[in-house]
């Protein structure tokens, strides 16, 4: 069943791409509407019901979206609605998700079009890290109790001219527009729909000093034969790791650094005591 869900649900992303792909010159703007419409979903659960209620046939949820929205937004976001509009739900919240996720999709898309997809996943990475790093600015982040225009304000000021404009809106919309994740889950979710665009799968390489392009390049080969595809690798500098390298690959933590050593051969010695 999950299977068949999964096929589902790849033949709908599709179908937006396509859908995207035609606006090409508009897909930020299609981004921006698909948030817009997200938002109105969640706020009108009877809409939401509507439109995966399996009673209705797919023409008649398509027409009634069609109807309510057209004249509001931006001709592709209302084909991307329509389209999963048509599709079967297992509830009201998934709809709402979907057109979210695709709203993002929008955006690297045009990240894509305009030849700035790795600058964004990049970026994306580095934002993320900057806020794991530092409190105070999470906490300024995550603080429901501030109006939603000063948080763009805020996000705006820490990216706008040290990013290009689809990392911006994105890290906005994962600040001020996010529902399902937390911020952080947000970001790497980002960036998985990012690496799915050039079919390659993302891995985190912790290490203790930069790594030389050859040591990069040598460690992203050896993670590709892995994955048996192309990996995009970000790389995080700890000095506390002293020396190796920790590597978090999907689910899987590879470990190899000094400090876990260390820390096994303690273990390793108190057990022999």
């Amino acid at each position: 069943m999950q299977d068949r869900e999964g096929h589902a649900h790849d033949e709908l992303q599709q179908r937006v791409v396509s859908i995207v792909s035609d606006a090409q010159d508009r897909a930020s703007e299609v981004g921006d509407a698909l948030f817009s419409v997200a938002g109105f979903l969640v706020s009108r659960p009877s809409v939401r019901r509507a439109l995966t209620d399996t009673g209705r046939a797919p023409e008649d949820r398509e027409s009634f979206i069609r109807g309510l929205i057209a004249d509001q937004v931006d001709a592709a976001a209302v084909d991307v609605v329509a389209a999963c509009a048509r599709e079967r739900w297992s509830g009201p919240g998934e709809l709402s998700a979907a057109v979210e996720e695709f709203g993002v999709l929008a955006h690297l898309l045009a990240a894509r079009f305009n030849g700035r997809l790795d600058t964004v996943e990049e970026e994306i990475f580095r934002f993320g890290q900057v806020v794991r790093g530092d409190r105070e600015l999470r906490s300024a982040l995550l603080n429901t109790a501030a109006p939603v225009e000063s948080l763009r304000t805020l996000v705006r000021t820490l990216v706008e001219g040290k990013a290009v404009p689809e990392t911006t809106r994105l890290v906005e919309y994962a600040v001020t527009e996010r529902r399902m994740r937390s911020l952080e889950a947000q970001l790497e979710h980002i960036m998985a729909l990012a690496a799915k665009q050039r079919e390659r799968r993302i891995a985190v390489a912790h290490v203790a000093a930069p790594l030389s392009p050859q040591q990069r390049e040598r460690l992203e080969r050896n993670l590709a034969e892995r994955a048996g595809g192309p990996v995009l690798l970000n790389v995080v500098v700890e000095p506390g790791l002293v020396g190796g390298v920790r590597v978090e690959f999907d689910d899987e933590v590879v470990d190899g650094t000094v400090t876990s050593r260390i820390d096994a051969a303690r273990r390793r010695l108190a057990v022999g005591m």
